[in-house]
C-alpha cells in the first residue's frame, strides 16, 4: 500500500502541520454539509481508473515534481525570473496559460516574476498581499479573472501544505460551480451556495477531505491526493455537460484522466509538440 494504513490507526498524516514562515490559515466551517460517501466513492473510482495506487503515485509524483519547479525559480533562486523560466512555471497553469501571456510580456517576466514572490513573502496577511497581486496586473474582462487562478497556482504548488488550491475551478462563488458543488448530494437543486471565496474556506473544504481521506488510511501525500480529487470531481462534472464552452475547454477530450492532469497542469502530451501557452490572447 502507498498511502493507506489500516483505519483503526489514528495516526496523524505526517503532512498534516504547517512549516516554513509560521503563516497558518485557520478552516472556516463549511455553510453547507459535504457528503464524505461522495468522497469516499470518488476515491475509489481514482484508483480503478489509474489502475491501483501505483498509478496514483505516478501522478502524485508528477505534482511533487512541478512543486519543486516553483520553488525552485521562486523561492529558492532569487535571480529575476527570465522568460523563459515564467514560461516554464505558466505553462503549469491550465487556466492561466490560455489568456495570460499577453499581460506578462507586457509586464516583463521579470517584474511578474516579483510579484509572484511578494504574493509569497511580501508584507501583509494572506489576503493582503492576494489582493496586491490581483490589482498588480493590468488586466480586464476574462484575462482579469484568471489572474486570481494565477495567483492560486503560485500559492499552492509553492507550498502545498500551507496553501489550499483556490481557483475558480474548485469553487468561483460567482458562477456557483467548481468541484465543491460535486461533494454536496442533491445540490443540482439548491439555490443558495454560500462558500465564499476566502483562503479560511478553502482551507476549510481542505480539512474536510483531510478528514475523511484520514478514514480511507490515506496518510501520505494528502494535499496532493486532495488535488487530485477536486480534479476528478470537476471532470465529471464536466463530462455530465452535454455540450457547451466547458467541454471545448477540454478540446474535446473523452478521458477524464488525461483531464485531470490537464486541470492539475501536469499533463503528458503536448499538441503539436509545442507550447501549451496560449500567445494571441485577447485582454
Amino acid at each position: 500500500m502507498l498511502w493507506r494504513i489500516s483505519t483503526d490507526s489514528r495516526k496523524l498524516p505526517a503532512d498534516i502541520h504547517h512549516s516554513g514562515n509560521g503563516e497558518h490559515i485557520v478552516p472556516a466551517s463549511l455553510p453547507i454539509d459535504l457528503d464524505k460517501g461522495l468522497l469516499n466513492r470518488s476515491f475509489y473510482e481514482l484508483e480503478e481508473a489509474f489502475e491501483g495506487q501505483q498509478g496514483l503515485a505516478d501522478l502524485v509524483g508528477s505534482l511533487t515534481e512541478k512543486t519543486a519547479s516553483f520553488r525552485r525559480l521562486l523561492l529558492e533562486d532569487k535571480r529575476p525570473l527570465t522568460e523563459a523560466q515564467m514560461a516554464h512555471l505558466v505553462e503549469q497553469m491550465f487556466t492561466a496559460r490560455r489568456k495570460i501571456w499577453p499581460v506578462i510580456e507586457e509586464q516583463g517576466a521579470a517584474r511578474v516574476g516579483e510579484m509572484m514572490r511578494d504574493l509569497l513573502e511580501g508584507h501583509g496577511d494572506l489576503t493582503q498581499r492576494m489582493t496586491r497581486f490581483e490589482e498588480a496586473l493590468p488586466a480586464t474582462g476574462k484575462t482579469k479573472r484568471v489572474i486570481r487562478d494565477m495567483g492560486a497556482e503560485v500559492l499552492h504548488f509553492s507550498d502545498p501544505e500551507r496553501y489550499p488550491l483556490m481557483t475558480r475551478w474548485v469553487w468561483d462563488q460567482g458562477t456557483t460551480s467548481g468541484a465543491v458543488r460535486e461533494f454536496i448530494r442533491g445540490g443540482d437543486y439548491l439555490t443558495a451556495f454560500p462558500f465564499g471565496e476566502s483562503p479560511e474556506m478553502f482551507e476549510g473544504l481542505r480539512q474536510w477531505m483531510r478528514e475523511a481521506l484520514l478514514e480511507l488510511g490515506v496518510y501520505r501525500d494528502v494535499p496532493y491526493m486532495v488535488d487530485i480529487i477536486l480534479a476528478y470531481q470537476y471532470s465529471q462534472y464536466v463530462r455530465a455537460m452535454a455540450e457547451g464552452f466547458l467541454r471545448s475547454d477540454f478540446g474535446g477530450q473523452t478521458d477524464f484522466t488525461e483531464q485531470i492532469r490537464k486541470l492539475l497542469g501536469v499533463e503528458v502530451h503536448r499538441r503539436m509538440g509545442g507550447s501549451r501557452i496560449k500567445r494571441d490572447a485577447i485582454h
